[in-house]
């Protein structure tokens, strides 16, 4: 009894000092700022004054905003991360504790801690994933005009940030047809279902394929830059004529892009070979969080209640998976792709219901995902599962050991 004590008490010390340190690196973060021509701040600058191009709806509301009320661009995109990462911590708090799961998770670099400890939360990903949480709801809605708000929204997420296609528009898809599959009671319910579905969401299908037409070139990457050139930034560079990558990675080519992919795929970081390393950490990721109902530790008042339904969430984690592999082969973010993943599977296991996520995918994804957990139990432990969300770490970018070291929970991070 007494070690037993000991045990949940040490856990409970060990968790909110971890949470207390990220908070620390969060208000660190804020205090010494980020420069005009990061990436963090640049990103949220792209706008349509060299015309037409993807990412760049936010920033044309910047410039608007600042044109006509005099507001400074700079606190406006650091009060809007702050502002959507509050809230996206409160919505998964909220639906793990609706939903009986285990809080214990959410500060880990897999999922809520990731775009703190891997420096990313003044980005679009945690605009996005709040976009993609209230298509998800809307979807499970049954009003006549859930298919126009869903529309609306995933149109301002795509025109934001085109990412969101990729992980949004496969599981939309598959969601809406179970649903519209009820409609029918005729011959060829599933054709029906399939094109009734494509109808649905033609507006946002369209806009996908425009802001991926529609990438930019080195002259509406000059026009960018030059229209934000008189405004100051509370951080900035003193040379400002270089045009920072954010906006410049607008002019890319798809063969540039994937030069980041093949670099990586032949690169050894500390004499390790960083691709195997990074299959090993999505495993792993897999296994914890296909086994969260092992973490059902009690977190100040609240303790777990609910076991998983481990069939629902390894299909969906699987698909999910599957969904962004594109984001994997054209980018090298791979800790805000993981943040994709992790958090876009659990909105959808906690916001839908299960007897519709049951039928929802294919017979291939649940072939996939139950050799893979028969195998995965055949050489992983599930009391290890704790201690997987303690040492595991991954770099932001390519793989090195010292990132992944640092970004684990076991290590004391200091500002």
């Amino acid at each position: 009894m007494i070690a037993n004590f000991n045990k949940k008490n040490l856990i409970n010390i060990f968790y909110f000092s971890f949470i207390f340190i990220l908070i620390i690196d969060f208000v660190f973060s804020i205090i010494i700022g980020f420069e005009k021509e990061s990436w963090n701040i640049a990103e949220f600058l792209i706008n349509y004054q060299g015309g037409f191009v993807r990412r760049g709806l936010f920033g044309e509301l910047l410039y608007l905003t600042y044109n006509s009320l005099g507001i400074n661009p700079y606190y406006l995109i650091l009060s809007t991360c702050i502002i959507f990462y509050v809230i996206l911590i409160i919505i998964f708090v909220r639906l793990f504790i609706k939903n009986g799961y285990t809080l214990f998770i959410l500060p880990f670099v897999f999922f809520l801690g990731n775009p703190i400890i891997s420096e990313f939360w003044v980005r679009k990903d945690i605009l996005i994933i709040c976009f993609f949480i209230l298509i998800v709801y809307m979807s499970t809605l049954k009003s006549n005009l859930y298919p126009v708000f869903i529309n609306f929204f995933l149109i301002i997420g795509l025109l934001i940030h085109e990412s969101i296609g990729f992980f949004c528009l496969p599981i939309l898809f598959l969601v809406l047809i179970s649903k519209n599959h009820f409609f029918y009671k005729t011959e060829n319910t599933t054709i029906k279902s399939i094109f009734f579905t494509i109808f649905q969401i033609l507006p946002s299908l369209l806009t996908f394929f425009c802001v991926l037409y529609f990438k930019g070139s080195k002259y509406i990457s000059c026009q960018i830059w030059n229209s934000w050139k008189s405004v100051s930034f509370p951080f900035q560079a003193n040379d400002d004529s270089q045009i920072p990558s954010a906006i410049f990675a607008l002019s890319w080519s798809l063969k540039q892009g994937l030069s980041y992919t093949i670099n990586i795929l032949t690169n050894f970081n500390d004499n390790i070979y960083a691709p195997l390393v990074w299959v090993l950490i999505l495993v792993i990721i897999y296994f914890i969080l296909t086994n969260t109902s092992k973490l059902n530790y009690k977190i100040l008042n609240y303790k777990p209640y609910i076991n998983i339904n481990k069939k629902n969430i390894s299909n969906i984690l699987i698909f999910q998976f599957i969904s962004i592999i594109p984001l994997f082969i054209l980018g090298w973010d791979y800790s805000r792709w993981v943040f994709y993943w992790t958090t876009s599977s659990f909105a959808i296991i906690l916001l839908v219901p299960e007897r519709e996520l049951s039928v929802v995918f294919p017979k291939i994804i649940s072939t996939i995902s139950t050799k893979l957990n028969n195998i995965l139990d055949l050489f992983l432990n599930n009391s290890n599962v704790l201690l997987f969300c303690i040492i595991i770490g991954f770099s932001p970018y390519s793989w090195s050991l010292k990132s992944s070291i640092i970004s684990s929970s076991f290590v004391i991070r200091v500002c």
